[in-house]
């Protein structure tokens, strides 16, 4: 069953235990863990994307910076004259070039073979999840590794494994120790001390959790966080360039942003003509930040925050909840409505919109009032910015998101124009389709880009 809780129960959901009701287990069930594989090795992906990304946030920004000029070069071109995109062809394919480099490999970016297998397999595993719902859930376990989508999914991965054993052994090598003897606290870091973290890639990371360097587990612990992280910033980014190329007032004073930070941080191109951004110059981008959270919030699922109930919970307000149940938040009511605080007019400037309309600079706003610096933030986790779900849940990778996001925007406004033939029927109001309570972007929907004349 799948329970709604009130909004009372938010702060305590929220700090409820994995082990009590975890959303690793949610993606497990619906991707068909128990037959793919997927999503079995929560704890090291989720101590991973926590601890080693967020410390090396500066990095992975400098990677992402990388390799944006040539991914852009080899998705969009250089059109002189307007030229229509698919929007979520194109953004998808984006995506998953940058989070392959950045998660995988560099060269992994430009492999169009893993390109194709990754995207291909994301699909897959949306047929091989339908496949298996239509089976009564005791018997399951009998037919599920017999199902030709199931095969087709394992197959795809067990080619997923070939690809990644030099990188593996890569790792195993440069890490001058035997990987299954090692464990993030063994090793003789004390960063209380000063000390850094050692320098490697996220493969490197998770494999120091594991007792094993199976290609095959490290392949589907791969496409575990591919398909989750490929979703959510490609779903995000469609959305935010709809916006954009739907309503061009925003785009003057999103680029006028952007050049003065530059001028201000003295922020220049290295010897690639690489635009060298630090986290602190895209933590400045309040407006393109507010631009940011405003799509999403409009453009969000129905319900987040999903979790599998593992332990029987009871409430404080009585509720009790059996092992097995599913819960989640009411995310578009506490979005859109004028009695959640965040969007009440007393809390707000008189010029904010109401919350059922699209006000771009909402949060830029807010956040210039005195006390709510802080609080207004794109990746922002709270009882009432629920887009990244809440309290000890919350979404792991959302800071990496966050400036992926930033330096993809920033790139497209700084170097190309946009635009849709419509606006008032292309935009994140208009072309969100909820389906089994998600968003989705549609398939048919077009932008389109030229090369600005700098």
């Amino acid at each position: 069953p799948l329970v709604i809780v009130p909004t009372c129960t938010f702060e305590e959901l929220g700090r409820i235990a994995q082990a009590k009701a975890t959303f690793w287990g949610v993606q497990k069930q619906e991707m068909c863990g128990d037959f793919t594989g997927l999503f079995q090795h929560n704890v090291e992906l989720n101590q991973a994307l926590r601890l080693h990304l967020h410390r090396n946030l500066a990095d992975t920004v400098n990677q992402v910076e990388d390799k944006i000029d040539w991914v852009f070069e080899k998705e969009l071109g250089s059109p002189q004259d307007w030229k229509a995109f698919r929007v979520h062809e194109v953004t998808v394919r984006i995506v998953a070039r940058l989070v392959a480099g950045v998660f995988v490999g560099a060269r992994f970016t430009r492999d169009d073979e893993w390109t194709k297998l990754s995207l291909g397999l994301a699909t897959d595993l949306v047929y091989a999840r339908d496949a298996i719902k239509k089976w009564p859930t005791w018997i399951q376990p009998v037919v599920g590794p017999f199902l030709k989508d199931i095969r087709t999914v394992n197959s795809q991965i067990t080619k997923m494994a070939e690809m990644l054993k030099p990188i593996i052994e890569n790792s195993v090598l440069e890490g001058g120790h035997s990987l299954r003897q090692t464990a993030y606290d063994e090793q003789k870091i004390d960063l209380e001390n000063g000390n850094q973290e050692p320098e490697g890639t996220f493969m490197s990371w998770v494999l120091s959790r594991l007792k094993t360097t199976d290609p095959e587990v490290i392949a589907r612990i791969q496409l575990s966080l591919s398909f989750a992280s490929i979703n959510t910033t490609t779903n995000a980014l469609c959305f935010i360039m709809l916006d954009l190329a739907a309503r061009p007032e925003y785009t003057q004073p999103l680029r006028e942003e952007i050049e003065e930070l530059i001028r201000e941080d003295n922020v220049q191109e290295d010897e690639n003509g690489v635009l060298r951004l630090k986290q602190a110059s895209l933590n400045k981008l309040w407006k393109l930040d507010s631009f940011m959270k405003e799509s999403s919030r409009l453009s969000k699922n129905g319900i987040t925050a999903l979790r599998l109930v593992q332990q029987p919970i009871t409430l404080s307000t009585g509720h009790r909840l059996p092992k097995g149940t599913r819960i989640a938040f009411d995310t578009r009511s506490v979005h859109t409505s004028p009695r959640t605080q965040t969007f009440s007019p007393k809390y707000n400037p008189p010029e904010n919109k109401p919350p059922t309309e699209f006000d771009g600079f909402r949060f830029y706003r807010l956040r210039k009032m005195a006390g709510k610096e802080k609080l207004h933030r794109f990746v922002t986790s709270s009882t009432e910015s629920l887009t990244w779900g809440y309290g000890d849940h919350a979404c792991p990778g959302r800071f990496f998101a966050d400036y992926e996001l930033k330096v993809l925007l920033v790139e497209l406004l700084r170097k190309w124009d946009f635009r849709v033939k419509d606006p008032l029927k292309t935009n994140s109001e208009t072309l969100r389709k909820m389906h089994e309570l998600v968003v989705v972007v549609p398939r048919d929907a077009e932008v389109e880009l030229r090369r600005r004349k700098l």
